[in-house]
């Protein structure tokens, strides 16, 4: 039985993503809360906000706005995605909104490390991955770039220069990583209904897939032996081979717990309100599991093995949409972290019997 176990509420301001991290053994949330970052410490309920540093060089300033930054030009303003990783024992940021291009900074000093070129354009979605042992970072402008978050940027140098993926802020709503036949891969999910696998080591696309749901997450399982694609949308959690591309579970099972409403036609279905926002993959007690979050609050729990919703809806904490999920260990107990634009950020026990 899944239970809440922690509330939190953010001091001030809107809550618009999340990232974890874990420092000296201690989890901290990495919350963007525009214009700044806030971490939130589970163990001790302590909210900690952090400046941003203007992540334009001046030049880059001057070419954008027409006059070169003064002293009331030195925060950044527009932070509203947020991904995280500890290099060299510092937390380390990325992050950035819509209208403004995808930065790095050392969170503690607010000193920017990277950013990307101005021609990158706005930044949608953003996401930290782990591939071969080593932290990356994903954004997503007018293509979808991997940057090496270890890597900081020393005037302009060549060395920081992304990786080029697939899509861009327009089309990715979902990325997971991890290793599929031994090779390490990105999955992105596509808010046209498809799922692509790009191959690190190639920087190809190995297989591109239709996707029978709209997707707003995506993540990566091993289920009965086999590594599966994980995709949410709408109403329903699904399960996918990506070496074929054949989808083998097109949940949910309990349809009523999910209130489906066959009044609206398939496009009215996916702008519902009800419709899953997020979603995080991991395993809690051996069973791999789904957490997902949807955009009238709601947090549910799915076992991918037994290919059925199994706890919740939970639908009377968040009082707005959820904004990020995260699986973790927390004082030796698995738990999902989630976020609501309503600024709380609540702890639940995967492991409550």
């Amino acid at each position: 039985m899944t239970a809440l176990a922690l509330s939190s509420q953010l001091p001030t301001g809107r809550l618009w993503d999340l990232d974890l991290v874990t420092v000296d053994g201690r989890l901290l949330v990495v919350c963007a809360v525009e214009p700044s970052a806030y971490t939130w410490e589970p163990s001790e309920d302590r909210w900690t906000r952090y400046r941003l540093d203007m992540p334009y060089r001046p030049d880059d300033f001057r070419a954008m706005i027409g006059y070169p930054p003064t002293s009331n030009d030195k925060d950044a303003e527009l932070f509203t995605r947020v991904c995280a990783a500890v290099v060299d024992g510092r937390i380390v940021v990325g992050g950035a909104e819509y209208r403004e291009s995808f930065a790095q900074w050392d969170l503690t000093s607010g000193a920017v490390r990277v950013h990307a070129r101005l021609s990158h354009g706005g930044t949608g979605k953003v996401a930290t991955v782990w591939l071969n042992g080593q932290p990356f970072f994903i954004s997503c402008s007018d293509r979808t770039y991997m940057w090496n978050a270890a890597r900081k940027d020393t005037n302009g140098a060549t060395d920081v220069e992304p990786a080029v993926l697939y899509g861009n802020r327009d089309t990715v709503a979902g990325i997971a990583a991890g290793t599929l036949n031994g090779r390490p891969v990105v999955i992105f999910g596509s808010y046209k209904d498809s799922v692509a696998v790009w191959d690190v080591d190639t920087q190809n696309v190995v297989r591109e897939f239709p996707c029978p749901v709209p997707v707003a997450d995506v993540g990566l399982a091993t289920v009965d032996g086999l590594t599966r694609v994980v995709a949410a949308g709408g109403n329903r959690v699904i399960l996918g081979d990506p070496d074929t591309g054949v989808w083998e579970w097109e949940g949910p099972i309990d349809e009523d717990s999910i209130e489906f409403d066959e009044e609206f036609d398939e496009e009215d279905k996916e702008e519902k309100e009800t419709a899953i926002s997020c979603m995080d993959v991991s395993v809690v007690g051996g069973r791999p599991v789904a957490v997902t979050g949807s955009k009238d609050g709601r947090v549910c729990v799915w076992s991918l093995a037994e290919r059925r919703l199994v706890h919740g809806p939970f639908d009377e904490h968040h009082g707005r949409e959820v904004v990020g999920v995260r699986v973790a260990d927390l004082d030796g107990r698995t738990v999902a972290i989630t976020a609501g634009q309503d600024g709380r950020v609540l702890v639940w026990d995967l492991e409550q019997s």
